[in-house]
């Protein structure tokens, strides 16, 4: 038997209508009897016969009351998978035609030319603008070559012009003293027509015999000195002579000083025997790192063994170098040695007397300029006080 909660709504309808028509069955057979009761029960009879009554309709009014069931949804069956397997997909796609294909060709061809065309025009058009740039770049760059020409071409004329009013002056000084002129010579004036030099008037020669390398330490000929030497001895010229040294030590001039004495004693020399020493203030300079007081003694120690050796010592320094002890202690150089000072001044009037100079002063070299017939470039001109 099925529970009241398992039955449906129509179920449970039909349900109810039966209790009802058995409760009213039911009812009317209570009535009857409850008649008969009365009648010989009485009024006890009639009451419960009455209560009886009402608790039927009750029970009536209660089963009609009864709510309402919601209704039951019944699920869809569900469908069963359905197989594509045999389905066929045909996709259709619409060619185009010959005149289509060619004339969607045709317009990318077009399409491709006129940027073809639109890049070769940029192209030309950059390289016309680097065409510019660089013509007037190259015009720049010709009106500055010609303005350093001119610039080149106006100092050389300067200099030229100096050069011979130098000379100029050289050669009146010369001509117009009376004072012993001293002419020096390397390798670098060339080859000397000793001959013409001494019929020129020229008497006497400071002659560089030999130099120390500033990079290498080592000591080496002047490749004229051989030739200079002999020549002007030959005619007649007096002849000392002078060495560019870098020694960095006492020890090293010693060396470099009995290098020219044994350089020079085949030859008749009657003029002093030279130190000279520039550029020691360069740093690619042996003597770069020395000190005044270091390189005075290197060459009082040149000086002193070339004295030593028979001959006469002479220091060689500029003007600059010397006045109030710039870079050499000449105060205590002088004091032992003669001082050749190289002073290129342009006032010549005092060659006879001297320069303006307060120190000790055994030759002044006043020109580097001078032309001397003989010499195939100008040489260094000087004149001698002892």
């Amino acid at each position: 038997m099925k529970n009241y909660k398992d039955l449906d709504y129509k179920q449970k309808v039909a349900l109810g209508e039966k209790r009802r028509k058995m409760r009213v069955l039911k009812r009317r057979l209570l009535i009857g009897g409850v008649t008969v009761a009365v009648i010989s029960l009485g009024v006890g009879g009639f009451v419960f016969a009455q209560k009886l009554s009402t608790d039927m309709e009750e029970e009536e009014i209660v089963a009609y009351e009864q709510p309402e069931p919601t209704p039951v949804v019944e699920a869809e069956p569900t469908p069963e998978p359905i197989d594509y397997g045999d389905v066929k997909i045909e996709v259709v796609v619409n060619e185009p035609t010959e005149e289509e294909k060619a004339a969607e060709l045709e317009k990318k061809k077009a399409e491709e030319a006129k940027k073809a065309e639109e890049a070769k025009k940029a192209e030309e058009a950059k390289k016309a603008e680097e065409a510019k740039k660089a013509e007037e770049a190259k015009k720049a760059e010709e009106a500055k070559l010609l303005e350093e020409q001119k610039k080149a071409e106006q100092e050389a004329l300067e200099k030229a012009e100096k050069e011979k009013a130098a000379q100029a002056e050289a050669a009146k000084a010369n001509q117009g003293s009376n004072a012993r002129k001293v002419i020096d010579v390397s390798v670098y004036q060339g080859s000397i027509d000793w001959a013409q030099v001494a019929a020129s008037g020229i008497d006497s020669a400071i002659i560089r015999v030999g130099l120390r390398k500033s990079t290498t330490g080592e000591i080496l000929e002047d490749g004229n000195a051989k030739a200079n030497l002999q020549g002007a001895i030959n005619n007649g010229i007096k002849v000392g002579v002078y060495f560019f040294s870098t020694a960095t030590t006492q020890e090293e001039a010693v060396t470099e000083a009995n290098w020219v004495a044994d350089y020079i004693s085949g030859y008749s020399i009657s003029l002093p025997v030279v130190y000279n020493c520039e550029n020691y203030e360069k740093p690619t300079s042996r003597q770069y790192n020395l000190s005044k007081d270091e390189r005075s003694n290197i060459a009082m120690a040149f000086l002193a063994q070339v004295q030593s050796r028979g001959y006469t010592p002479m220091f060689y320094a500029n003007r600059y170098e010397l006045l109030n002890n710039a870079k050499w202690n000449i105060s205590q150089i002088e004091q032992n040695y003669m001082v050749w000072l190289a002073w290129y001044s342009k006032d010549l009037s005092t060659l006879e007397s001297g320069p303006s100079y307060s120190g000790k002063c055994s030759m002044w070299q006043y020109t580097d300029k001078a032309v001397v017939p003989g010499a195939p470039k100008p040489v260094d001109m000087s004149v001698a006080y002892y």
